[in-house]
């Protein structure tokens, strides 16, 4: 017996120099609770039976004070907590609606007043703590906030705006999907910033100013932003870290339903469109975000988590349906004369250049008269660019003469999934899954409807943490988090897309086969719109995969914390050209 305690003593040991010998620290939303017990003189109790228990779903864990009176919890899950202190000789003292945020330890230092055990002594603990646990310059946006705010989408990723030192988007602006924000957290670059969706990294290797993923406004139980020193587990980031971490379930069941819509009854119409005979009325709108969440215990009725201690979930839904008619903001196309040939019109103030400009013939150099090309000189395939563009209608601001509207319609899903399990007293098991999918048809391409692009965008957050209190004085704690963002971009088939349409017919340099054999080509004339075949159809995917593992030793009154992150992240592209 001493043998194997002897060995398992060396492995733990070998454990902790191992991981504290790698340079990646596992991230964690999880934080303590540490405190000092004395009595009513200032002494320091020794050996006080603590109990720190989660209000929500009645988790709770147990430790007693060392010779110097202190105790701490680690590695627990944020939340509020009830911290209760039992010693002879003296009453039970309890403070209750201690807030521990994630990340962000605090401390919960209990006087205990002389008396009965059986005779008890409950507080309230202050809303608003100090931390002096950690170094942490950050600040947490909770829930009630979240829900409460005007966020214009409600998407939560912008509540990080309510800390000072946060530049970027405003809080009223219109942002209901994928976004990183574009922001600047003390000055630093914004593609330096990170986003953790539960511990999983919600931006994507080639994020392109969008993140995985959006978080459901119901069901995150707060956000963290962490400006400056922060602890080592926080790594991969120079900028700062903007942590969402979603709720779990409770004892009780609890579920809710919503529906926020906007339409264009109210709305104005804008001076361009009032300006089009063709669209004088007020452009359609119709946007609705609606949804529900259900959370509470799991339970088989004098079967099993009779007492609702045991196993949790939260299942939440949501839906953007946005309808709306977009516009070019106006182009510049050639005039019918042109597309036969006759530039007649550019012999005196023009749409076009606003002073004369002549034709010269390639030959011999000299003007064309009057402008006019013969039609034994028009090149058929020059031609034919110019009838791909459509005729004018009508005269609008910035000298263009062609204005047209679009429907372009976006669809957006949320589901979110949170099952907590406490299997024995000394582990807990948290999983958490965001699936997201998203799906939008342009309107244009380059202020025309040639070849306007579709894009389908599903991708989805998971992590999986494990909590193991293998002694009071030593606790393990693994995370397994996967992130996927994919992208498939295509072609909207309208039949404007074909070249063949417009007896555009030159040969291709490459002649291979093509995505699409018969698509327009990409053509910029001066001064002209610019009709655009673009680089789709397209995809790409950017899974992220981590392996995390802390170790938590306490010793005494201090708290030695080791850790390692194992990432892999990829990429797996398929883009016909580089695109800015």
């Amino acid at each position: 017996m001493k043998l194997q305690k002897a060995l398992r003593r060396a492995s733990v040991a070998l454990l902790a120099l191992s991981l504290f010998a790698l340079s990646a620290f596992a991230q964690s939303d999880n934080a303590s609770i540490s405190g000092v017990v004395k009595d009513a003189s200032g002494a320091v109790v020794a050996n006080a039976k603590v109990s720190v228990k989660n209000d929500g779903t009645s988790f709770e864990r147990q430790t007693t004070t060392n010779n110097s009176g202190f105790y701490t919890v680690t590695n627990i899950s944020p939340g509020y907590y009830t911290v209760s202190v039992e010693a002879p000789g003296f009453k039970k003292t309890a403070t209750s609606r201690n807030k521990l945020d994630a990340g962000v330890p605090i401390a919960v230092n209990i006087d205990l007043a002389v008396g009965q055990l059986t005779e008890s002594v409950t507080v309230e603990a202050s809303t608003a703590q100090v931390n002096t646990e950690s170094a942490t310059v950050g600040k947490t946006v909770e829930q009630a906030q979240i829900q409460n705010l005007t966020l214009n989408g409600r998407n939560p990723l912008f509540s990080a705006l309510l800390r000072p030192g946060v530049r970027g988007g405003a809080l009223s602006g219109f942002s209901f999907g994928l976004s990183s924000g574009g922001f600047t957290i003390n000055g630093g670059r914004s593609n330096d910033s990170l986003i953790t969706v539960d511990g999983a990294v919600a931006i994507r290797t080639r994020a392109n100013g969008t993140s995985i993923g959006t978080a459901d406004a119901d069901t995150v139980q707060e956000v963290q932003i962490l400006a400056a020193n922060y602890s080592a587990e926080y790594g991969r980031s120079g900028n700062g870290q903007i942590r969402m971490v979603t709720r779990s379930g409770q004892k009780d069941f609890h579920g809710s339903t919503y529906n926020f819509f906007r339409n264009n009854v109210l709305d104005a119409n804008s001076w361009t469109r009032n300006r089009s005979t063709t669209t004088n009325f007020t452009a359609p709108l119709r946007y609705n975000q609606f949804g529900y969440n259900l959370s509470g215990p799991v339970m088989l009725p004098k079967i099993f988590n009779k007492n609702r201690e045991k196993l949790f979930f939260l299942w939440a839904q949501e839906w953007v349906l946005f309808r709306q008619d977009v516009n070019n903001g106006g182009q510049r196309v050639p005039s019918l004369a042109m597309r036969n040939g006759d530039f007649s019109e550019l012999l005196g103030t023009n749409l076009f250049y606003g002073s004369p400009r002549t034709i010269n013939d390639p030959l011999t150099g000299a003007p064309f008269p009057g402008n006019i090309i013969p039609q034994n000189r028009l090149s058929p395939n020059g031609m034919a660019f110019l009838r791909t563009y459509p005729a004018p209608n009508g005269i609008f601001p910035g000298n263009n003469n062609f204005f047209q509207v679009r429907p372009q319609p976006q669809n957006q899903r949320k589901d979110t999934i949170s099952i907590d399990y406490n299997p024995t007293s000394n582990q807990t098991i948290r999983f958490r899954h965001l699936n997201y999918a998203f799906d939008v048809a342009n309107g244009f391409a380059a202020g025309f409807d040639f070849a306007p692009s579709a894009l389908d965008r599903p991708n989805k957050t998971a992590s999986l943490t494990h909590v193991w209190t293998l002694s009071p004085t030593m606790i393990n704690e693994a995370m397994i988090t996967g992130s996927n963002d994919r992208v498939t971009i295509a072609v909207q088939t309208t039949g404007r897309y074909q070249r063949s349409v417009n007896n555009i017919n030159y040969p291709y340099l490459f002649p291979e086969p093509k995505e699409i054999n018969d698509k327009i080509p990409t053509v910029v004339i001066p001064n002209v719109g610019q009709i655009d075949g673009g680089p789709y159809p397209a995809s790409s995917a950017g899974p992220i995969y981590t392996f995390s593992n802390n170790l938590t030793k306490i010793a005494g009154n201090h708290t030695f914390k080791f850790g390692a992150l194992f990432e892999r992240s990829g990429q797996n592209d398929f883009d016909q050209i580089n695109v800015s």
